[in-house]
């Protein structure tokens, strides 16, 4: 037995005498509740089926003592009825979903079932750590970052079908992007005179880009404000290559840095942990899931992993004479995928903000020059309106406060004559 599994085995003093297992759906939810007030043989006390998710909390102050701890399988909804359990007085958790999944069923599995073998589990120590799930604030964070990252797909899409048009008909194909593409394609439209079908199904989607791009470029402002409101966020922009939506990613899917006791456990929950050359079960599978040839296994965050696998691209192009690209440099010229360095530089992006978030002294933190740089894009995409409005200056005089806030007490540093470009 592994001592990880020894620590398991539990004050007793310290139990409830309730607990209930929870399988929940998106309407509906079921739950078995065991008495284990007899620590040596806990039985089943009742079990409750098709409950309705807005009867939940009036259901267990009927039929649910205080002293009881309810442990809800983990779903999209999980961290919604664990607050609403928590507001009610009633101590619940999350457990991975996977807790039951490779126990024995010997018979047709259903809802009930499911939540007395987590109860069980709970009972015989077979659970070692409850989900972590996030606060209010963070909550929010994530969904705007979803939505940012459906709409980045959305317009993504979009584009490709103008693409496909324009090439199957033998038109003019848009290489522009942004704005610019919409006016480009329209004046084309209006140039080649292209009528019918055609001229109506690209107008459809000329309007679907416009709307899809619009809706990406308010959620961009959304998180520059964030950022520009939270130290920590605008701290992590001190790290080479990472623009203030990778800060944003960061941060919304950490929240509680100290929850990783390692800044390799943060790696591997943000998408960077690498495939491994053995013949096991496990490793094979996840090999096919990150692809052939891939060097990650396809796990993890794949939102922070795309912005920290732009930055460390961008630390490539336009941070080549600093510690970390000649280090990723260093790579390439032995003959390694640029792809694979790119990843590589990636996870150390990420381990270097594991310190900051935590407040730890900044490991390779970029120039006070290229900061400057950042932080007057930042003041770009929030827009000079709206900074007026929060009580800022011009571009130049932002970048030069928040510089100071993070440089200020740092030795002076030799001009820097890179060139940055910025993660998308």
């Amino acid at each position: 037995m592994s001592t990880k599994k020894q620590q398991r085995s539990r004050d007793v003093g310290d139990e409830p005498r309730y607990v209930i297992g929870m399988d929940a759906h998106s309407k509906q939810l079921s739950v078995s509740i065991w008495d284990w007030s007899d620590r040596f043989n806990a039985r089943l006390h009742r079990e409750i089926k098709c409950v309705n998710i807005e009867a939940m909390v009036a259901t267990y102050e009927r039929n649910v003592d205080l002293d009881s701890i309810t442990v809800i399988e983990a779903s999209n909804n999980s961290a919604k009825l664990k607050q609403l359990l928590n507001e009610a007085g009633y101590r619940a958790e999350v457990v991975r979903s996977d807790t039951i999944a490779n126990k024995e069923r010997k018979r047709k599995v259903c809802d009930i079932v499911d939540a007395g073998n987590l109860a069980l589990a709970y009972i015989k120590g077979d659970i070692d750590e409850f989900v972590w799930t996030p606060s209010d604030k963070y909550t929010e964070y994530r969904d705007i970052l979803f939505a940012y990252r459906d709409a980045s797909k959305e317009v993504t899409r979009v584009s490709n079908r103008i693409w496909n048009v324009c090439s199957r008909k033998g038109y003019k194909l848009p290489i522009k992007g942004g704005k610019a593409k919409t006016a480009t394609l329209r004046a084309m439209i209006a140039e080649t005179q292209i009528g019918g079908f055609a001229k109506e199904q690209l107008e459809t989607l000329l309007e679907d880009y416009d709307r899809l791009f619009k809706r990406k470029e308010d959620l961009s402002r959304k998180i520059a404000e964030i950022v520009l409101a939270n130290p920590r966020m605008l701290a992590l922009m001190q790290l080479h290559g990472v623009n203030y939506k990778g800060a944003f990613a960061l941060d919304a899917a950490v929240e509680d840095p100290h929850r990783f006791p390692q800044a390799s456990k943060l790696a591997a929950y943000s998408g960077f942990s690498p495939t491994l050359d053995t013949t096991g079960d496990e490793e094979d599978r996840a090999r096919k899931k990150g692809g052939t040839h891939k060097p990650l296994d396809g796990e993890g965050r794949q939102d922070v992993k795309f912005f920290f696998t732009e930055a460390g691209q961008s630390v490539l192009t336009s941070c080549g004479k600093t510690k970390l690209g000649k280090w990723g440099w260093a790579m390439v010229n032995r003959g390694v995928a640029r792809n694979k360095v790119a990843c590589a530089i990636g996870r150390k992006l990420v381990t270097y903000g594991w310190h900051i978030l935590r407040g730890d002294p900044t490991p390779n933190r970029d120039s006070e020059a290229f900061f400057k740089r950042k932080m007057k894009r930042l003041h770009e995409a929030i827009g000079s309106k709206r900074m007026h409005e929060l009580g800022y200056g011009t571009q130049r005089e932002f970048a030069e406060a928040q510089a100071k806030t993070i440089y200020g007490n740092l030795p002076a540093e030799a001009p820097v004559a890179e060139k940055e470009t910025d993660t998308v």
